[in-house]
């Protein structure tokens, strides 16, 4: 009996499920905001007869990225979440390293704060899950290795596109610290420099060039500006290049000649640099050799060897 009421109870849903759909399929087909959509839209606007009053929707287009439409909203929902718990203290040399790696995806510190939370906390969801399946030695080892990982690799990837910029700015520099030289010697001004390596240069340095300039046309001194160039960067070359520039103003000197010294200077460092790691080069080699080259020459040198070795001490 229960059986028969639970079939009946099915069919009487059923029935009435399909007469809901078939009712407001009726209605759709109907009703003026149908009629309008119809008249709108699935018509051609050349068939329409009121053409005055049409209107022509156009289609949205998506652009970007799969990454920037749906991982990078992604990554900063999670931030925003977990950064409401960040602390005062941390916010501001959080949000200086932020800036001098460049704001990568657009995060902010609280963000970005919220993002190290978040990987700790699945690093130690990760070293329990872990551990549960067994204390053994090998468990315990793999679970800190996990969590120090998670923890250490927001840091390390900031870190690393902080490295990144500052090395994408030392190795243009000389080349744009010649074009200024060349400008300010053609009779540009220095702003006028400035804005011509930005527009010809698509390398970070030149995008910083044309951030000096679009924040002296908002308003900021020649100094502020260039002093905000330093402080983004962070790097020793940038910084004396900015200290000379103020001085030559404050000190009434020429522009060109000053540009002249620190582009033929800043030749010689990039030479320094390059010696550098080419004397880095062998130290480097010596791991590769050592995992990879060296058991293959054991192998070609003592394999042959092998044999007769093996003969003398059996017979011993």
């Amino acid at each position: 009996m229960q059986l028969f009421m639970q079939i009946s109870i099915s069919i009487a849903l059923g029935i009435a499920g399909l007469i809901v759909l078939i009712l407001g399929a009726r209605w759709l087909n109907s009703s003026s905001l149908s009629k309008r959509l119809d008249q709108y839209v699935a018509s051609p606007l050349e068939n329409s007869g009121n053409k005055a009053n049409a209107v022509r929707i156009q289609p949205r287009l998506i652009t970007g990225s799969f990454f920037n439409r749906t991982i990078t909203p992604a990554i900063h929902a999670i931030g925003g979440f977990f950064g409401r718990l960040t602390p005062g203290g941390a916010i501001e040399g959080l949000a200086q390293k932020l800036l001098v790696a460049g704001n990568p995806l657009g995060l902010g510190a609280r963000e970005f704060y919220g993002i190290t939370m978040a990987s700790t906390f699945l690093g130690v969801y990760l070293a329990f899950v872990i551990i549960r399946r067994g204390t053994m030695t090998l468990n315990v080892a793999l679970s800190i290795l996990v969590l120090i990982l998670f923890y250490a690799f927001p840091k390390v990837w900031l870190q690393n596109r902080i490295n990144q910029r500052q090395k994408g700015v030392r190795r243009g520099l000389p080349d744009a610290m010649d074009m200024l030289s060349v400008c300010a010697t053609a009779g540009l001004g220095f702003d006028q420099s400035l804005q011509r390596v930005s527009e010809y240069w698509n390398t970070p340095i030149g995008h910083e060039f044309g951030r000096v300039i679009n924040e002296m046309e908002m308003g900021l001194t020649r100094r502020d500006a260039l002093r905000n160039l330093s402080d983004r960067l962070q790097i020793r070359e940038i910084s004396s290049f900015v200290a000379l520039i103020l001085q030559t103003e404050q000190l009434g000197m020429s522009i060109s000649d000053t540009l002249h010294a620190q582009a033929e200077q800043m030749r010689v460092e990039r030479r320094f640099r390059a010696q550098e790691q080419a004397q880095k080069a062998p130290i480097k080699m010596l791991i590769p050799m050592a995992l990879l080259i060296f058991p293959a020459l054991l192998a070609v040198i003592l394999g042959p060897s092998l044999p007769i070795l093996r003969e003398i001490f059996n017979s011993l």
